[in-house]
């Protein structure tokens, strides 16, 4: 009896035993690559391409970048004011205490819970360009109101429908960038709409303190008060613009800034590295997801990350609580870290496309905040420089978030239904441990000096490092493939 394997089955297992390069996802061979193409693809990876890809790519650049890093620059300004606005009169003039500050990011965490995976749900029935923008109105209405809360407990309940309305944000980006972007682009794609949140917590520490000084008591309002109003306004025009930039998927897209060879253009791009388009979503799919190994590796270490990065946002308490800064210091130092954030996410980004791997950045990314984690945890508390180096080196991981969702966008590139449906699962779970973990972790109550938080910061990073290496290995033990196609070559590939 003699078993010989179908030229399909040796095409697709030499394709899945490559390094995991780009997530598994097969790019078809192209003609080699001078010197000055690849150094032009690594500084910019449309540099190398031919004039009409090239004018192609800057044009979705343009459209889905701006509207993606404004439309989160102004979440992540959101919920960065509220530690802002803490610490500058909103702690005295709501007579808050203890684990209360905490309590307000839990309830917003409980809404941004509930809403993750209805909102990708949705967005497979409903197109992005009408859901996204519109739910940013709503929620631009609730963080204005924010300005007016009288108590805590009105604080609590606004937080919660901002935060139900915020869960479409991240998910439902980056599901749109994994439509648009080949895996050797949206690597700095990504990392580029993931800076644009460290941007917004470098300006809102800004924002603050200049309101602060410049717009506190005006028109009955506390400085505090004038953050949320800020940041609700710039909110409004930004999702109308939305409904305008956002393409939705190739082979669907009704944005009037595509041309047909535009379209064309896409939907070849898509195809030629296997990034399936959405398709109607069945219980047949979601059995496939609850049944494959993507969803819950994916869901661990993406927990881990959420709760680890979770330790410099209490930065600013321990600038406070040393007695050595004033309230515009105490928000203008942590801008630093932010800073850095961005410099880091972004080399990142064009380290991992460069090399076509993510595993290797999403581990140095980790070793970088372990280190300030560990001078944390000895906690050298008269030495202001050292401390000050801990809590900064903290803040220079969270760039791995982005590369972690690109990794999903990569292995799943067979199924936009796969990766919508996972990138969802995956932030509802990492955002269910951080609405209750950070309670126990780091109580507000106990710092700036957390009896656990800084040391069991260091073992999430350290645990983020070993679901690293056990998603890699289960990518090239086990790739992801439609299953009937795994079916089909099981079929044609055995001859007697």
């Amino acid at each position: 009896m003699a078993h010989s394997v179908s030229e399909k089955e040796r095409e697709l297992d030499s394709g899945s035993k490559n390094d995991v390069r780009l997530g598994e996802a097969r790019v078809p061979d192209a003609q080699p690559r001078t010197l000055r193409q690849k150094i032009s693809a690594v500084v910019w990876d449309s540099l190398d391409k031919t004039p009409q890809e090239r004018k192609f790519i800057s044009k979705i650049d343009w459209w889905i970048l701006s509207y993606c890093c404004v439309a989160y620059f102004v979440k992540y300004l959101d919920q960065t004011n509220v530690s802002n606005a803490y610490v500058s009169g909103m702690q005295k003039d709501l007579a808050m205490g203890g684990n209360q500050l905490n309590l307000l990011t839990t309830y917003w965490n409980v809404g941004y819970i509930i809403g993750q995976l209805p909102s990708q749900l949705v967005l497979t029935k409903i197109r992005p360009s009408i859901w996204l923008p519109s739910l940013e109105i709503i929620w631009s209405i609730l963080v204005i109101g924010m300005a007016g809360a009288k108590n805590v407990e009105t604080l609590y309940a606004l937080r919660f429908f901002v935060g139900l309305l915020e869960a479409s944000a991240y998910p439902g980006i980056m599901t749109l960038l994994g439509n648009w972007y080949t895996p050797a682009e949206l690597g700095k794609r990504a990392c580029i709409f993931q800076a644009s949140s460290s941007a917004a917590q470098m300006f809102s520490g800004y924002l603050q303190a200049a309101l602060y000084s410049g717009m506190n008591g005006r028109g009955g309002l506390a400085a505090w008060q004038w953050l949320f109003v800020f940041d609700g306004i710039i909110g409004i025009p930004i999702a109308a613009y939305g409904y305008w930039a956002i393409p939705d998927q190739p082979t669907s897209s009704k944005a009037r800034w595509l041309k047909e060879e535009d379209r064309a253009m896409a939907i070849g791009r898509m195809e030629s590295c296997g990034r399936a388009p959405m398709k109607k979503l069945t219980w047949k799919i979601i059995r496939e997801i609850l049944t494959s190994w993507p969803v819950y590796l994916f869901c661990t270490i993406f927990i881990f990350h959420v709760l680890g990065i979770r330790i410099y946002a209490y930065m600013n308490l321990w600038l406070k609580a040393t007695g050595l800064y004033t309230t515009e210091e105490v928000n203008i130092i942590p801008t630093a870290g932010y800073g850095a954030q961005i410099f880091f996410t972004l080399t990142y980004a064009w380290t991992s496309d460069a090399i076509g791997l993510r595993w290797p950045l999403i581990i140095v990314a980790c070793l970088i905040a372990m280190a300030g984690t560990i001078i944390l945890s000895v906690y050298p508390e008269g030495n202001i420089p050292a401390m000050m180096a801990g809590w900064l080196l903290t803040f220079l991981e969270t760039g791995a978030g982005a590369l972690i969702i690109t990794w999903i966008n990569e292995v799943c590139s067979h199924s936009a239904e796969h990766r919508a449906i996972i990138i969802g699962v995956v932030e509802t779970a990492a955002f269910t441990f951080q609405a209750w973990v950070p309670l126990l972790v780091y109580n507000t109550g106990e710092a700036p000096k957390f009896r656990i938080g800084y040391k069991m910061a260091t073992v999430f990073f350290g645990l983020e490092i070993v679901m690293t290496l056990a998603i890699l290995y289960c990518a090239k033990k086990w790739p992801q493939r439609k299953r009937e196609e795994t079916a089909s070559l099981s079929d044609e590939g055995v001859a007697v």
